[in-house]
């Protein structure tokens, strides 16, 4: 914690005026960054529970054609001049660089309406605990849940003239109902605590708990029904190594050489959506450009990566606002758009497969490739268009391009899963019928 707690949005953005007004740099961008994260859980999952703080202020300058920066933790007026100033220290050592490029309507005006919510901003760790405790109530003694929160503050000041200032929240939760195989799970994310509707996540979990019996897998690769968010954790694995611009630059992503090629099925639509309700919306990036939806794949067709300033230069595009560093771009509120197929229907196109709740671990062997191994969890039959017996948790492994052009359905109800740190990322996604590449085999664990 900091010891001298929070600062206030208005003395943030009061002290940032100050070091541009006194910055002797030809240009100076100030990015400051103040963030409280806390986590709550029961049962087992206790071990989950942290609280933590965390600011972050970035000076930028350039003089004499040359860009320095720092980044500090301090935030008093006079530790802001002193990093303007080592800021411009670095810039002297640099060596000549063109300016940064900024996204188009970089300086557009923005709406930061709806970002905080006063009951996610008042959450203590004890109320949280009550309210879990409540939640599971009236539940079995295998219920365990985790409730986590995040309040901050962003604001950042340049002297081109562009100001940014906001106030945020967002809150996610995980309910997973029953401590065998084909336990039932599900999670959500929001802005607010009545968005993130607990009671709600709850009953989804427990429609999804498998009865006591356990059965051995079907032998051999079959049809996978993945629920919204184990489809959504795929998905920003796919994020993190094709789509972020560092991935891309570094020529690591396998999208590197296929931008306007079918990559995906036609029913994979992907889209960078920092305006939609439905996900963890923000009105702006971490260096204050203000951010517009951006289609990254459109019938399976690899449209672009997140491009920072590097990037831009290579691939002779315009920088996206999806900057989260000078040097880094990241799709921070990637949505799989929906189908039209309701979970009747996508249970009836993976008949006599299997229903995934959750991939935890999920981890990529061959980045290149996009190989991943997942443990796949809350795994049960899929019978007579329903959910059936449950099966022992699998683990999984298979490529992501090669399940993603291997679609039966996509559905038509979306859940957000927060990623990253929490506060600004998620990425939400529908329920994703396909078909595995390879049989999964019951985990050791």
């Amino acid at each position: 914690m900091f010891p001298e707690g929070p600062v206030a949005l208005p003395e943030i953005v009061s002290r940032l005026e100050h070091a541009l007004a006194g910055s002797p740099a030809e240009a100076t961008e100030i990015s400051w960054l103040e963030v409280r994260r806390s986590q709550e859980s029961t049962g087992k999952r206790r071990r989950d529970t942290y609280e933590l703080h965390e600011r972050s202020v970035l000076v930028r300058v350039r003089e004499s054609g040359r860009t320095g920066m720092h980044r500090t933790s301090t935030s008093t007026r006079s530790d802001l001049e002193n990093a303007v100033r080592e800021a411009l220290a670095q810039a002297r050592l640099a060596s000549p660089s063109p300016p940064p490029l900024e996204p188009p309507d970089a300086a557009a005006p923005v709406d930061t309406a709806g970002l905080w919510d006063a009951e996610l901003a008042r959450m203590t760790p004890a109320a949280a605990r009550e309210m879990l405790q409540r939640l599971a109530g009236s539940g079995s003694r295998g219920e365990a849940a985790r409730l986590g929160w995040s309040e901050g503050r962003i604001a950042v000041a340049s002297s081109r003239g562009l100001r940014r200032a906001a106030e945020v929240t967002s809150g996610w939760i995980e309910v997973i109902c029953g401590r065998q195989p084909g336990a039932g799970r599900a999670a959500a994310a929001s802005r607010s605590l009545a968005g993130l509707d607990p009671q709600g996540v709850r009953e989804r979990a427990r429609r999804r708990q498998g009865p006591p019996e356990v059965v051995p897998p079907p032998a051999g690769p079959g049809p996978l029904l993945l629920s919204q968010e184990a489809a959504a954790l795929l998905i920003e694995l796919l994020n993190r190594q094709a789509f972020a611009s560092d991935a891309f630059q570094h020529g690591l992503s396998f999208l590197s050489d296929r931008l306007g090629q079918p990559v995906f099925h036609s029913a994979v639509h992907l889209r960078d959506d920092p305006t939609d309700p439905r996900g963890l919306p923000f009105p702006f990036d971490l260096l204050g450009a203000a951010a517009r939806p951006v289609d990254v794949v459109a019938g399976g067709v690899a449209l672009t990566p997140a491009i920072d300033d590097r990037l831009a230069r290579a691939l002779d595009r315009p920088p996206t606002a999806q900057r989260v560093a000078p040097d880094e771009a990241v799709p921070g509120h990637l949505f799989l758009l929906p189908g039209t197929v309701s979970e009747g229907e996508l249970l009836q196109a993976a008949e006599g497969g299997i229903w995934i709740a959750a991939l935890d671990p999920l981890e990529a062997f061959d980045p290149g490739a996009l190989r991943f191994r997942a443990v796949a969890r809350g795994a049960r039959l899929i019978t007579g268009g329903a959910l059936g017996r449950a099966i022992p948790d699998l683990i999984w492994e298979d490529d992501l391009p090669g399940i993603l052009s291997r679609v039966l359905a996509v559905g038509s109800e979306l859940v957000p899963v927060a990623t990253g740190a929490g506060l600004f990322r998620a990425t939400t996604a529908p329920m994703l019928a396909l078909v595995s590449g390879s049989a999964l085999r019951p985990s050791p664990d």
